[in-house]
């Protein structure tokens, strides 16, 4: 019998956390599902304790193992190896809750639609929704009813996350949802949930919270990466794309993706800026951002969503200087 859902869970060295991962998910499984475990090249003790759990459990689960290829093109082969009418991705550092399956099988068998939107928590405690959406649980969407879809797309990253989403295998299919993503290290759940939305023609949401996100630990002063200002840029490009697509009042649909591309080149700037590199590296990728058409369009000349941080972002590198040895003497007294 086919399986109704295929839940594909990339593993990167999450030792710590994948047999959480498993336990919340084999722990409640059903045998209309699936699990796909692709083991993406670790280096620790993941792929050992994936097969432990599937010892121990008696689910439809297998294990993929492979050398690194990175998160996209991990779940990209896992979509091809699947076997479900619909695609879950599950994050290895993250735990669907305990009805999450038992609530998307019954919403596949009653409804029967392209997509199903579901709520999550960042909250293991209380498991409060991290979003609040601006329409009931139950609600459809189809044709020009996605609208409001579009502009928590286009304007808010409430539905950037590829795992909030339960679809049907065959729109994975489309060659946009893959194409040109292999450069892309961050923002590529947005670039991929724009097309699927797109292309979707019904859409249910569900408003329960099914799945703990758990959010990383990775500090503002040492997360700056260079390639994180060309994968956003990549990513807002597609978001810009598809805002004039959708838009039907207007430009609502582009000023508001505007306002919110300006919101994270802000802080990929601070980023930059506040990294603990010398600062004639960080005047260097200052430069660099400045020189960018891109980002001169879309922050550094025109704001509309103004910000008392822009007066340090946007200000000439030599005030810069200043302003970085006056925060850094501040971190060091605070240490």
């Amino acid at each position: 019998m086919r399986p109704v859902i295929s839940v594909i869970v990339p593993i990167y060295n999450q030792e710590k956390y994948v047999g959480d991962c498993l336990q919340s998910m084999f722990s409640h499984a059903d045998r209309q599902i699936e699990f796909i475990l692709i083991n993406d090249g670790s280096t620790d003790k993941s792929a050992d304790i994936c097969r432990s759990y599937m010892e121990k459990y008696p689910v439809n689960a297998r294990l993929i193992n492979q050398p690194n290829r990175g998160l996209i093109r991990t779940r990209e082969i896992g979509v091809r190896d699947a076997k479900g009418e619909y695609i879950l991705f599950v994050d290895s550092d993250d735990e669907p809750l305990e009805d999450a399956f038992s609530t998307l099988l019954d919403a596949i068998h009653e409804k029967r639609p392209d997509v199903i939107l579901f709520n999550h928590t960042s909250d293991p405690v209380t498991k409060a929704a991290r979003f609040q959406y601006p329409f009931e649980s139950g609600a459809w969407f189809t044709g020009d009813g996605k609208y409001p879809l579009y502009q928590l797309l286009c304007c808010t990253d409430k539905l950037n996350n590829i795992w909030s989403k339960c679809v049907r295998s065959e729109l994975y299919a489309d060659p946009d949802v893959y194409g040109d993503i292999d450069d892309i290290s961050n923002g590529e759940d947005l670039y991929q949930s724009l097309v699927l939305m797109d292309i979707a023609k019904t859409v249910y949401f569900i408003d329960k919270v099914l799945y703990h996100y758990r959010i990383g630990n990775t500090t503002m002063s040492r997360s700056y990466n260079p390639k994180h200002f060309f994968s956003e840029k990549k990513v807002c490009l597609r978001r810009i794309k598809y805002a004039q697509r959708w838009s039907k009042n207007g430009d609502e649909l582009v000023t508001g993706a505007k306002i919110w591309i300006c919101k994270i080149l802000r802080d990929v700037s601070r980023k930059a800026f506040l990294c603990d590199k010398p600062w004639p590296y960080i005047k260097q990728e200052m430069q660099n951002l400045r020189n960018d058409a891109f980002y001169r369009e879309f922050y550094y000349k025109t704001n509309p969503d103004p910000n008392p941080r822009d007066l340090v972002l946007k200000s000439p590198l030599w005030i810069m200087r200043i302003l970085k040895v006056v925060y850094s003497l501040k971190a060091r007294l605070r240490g």
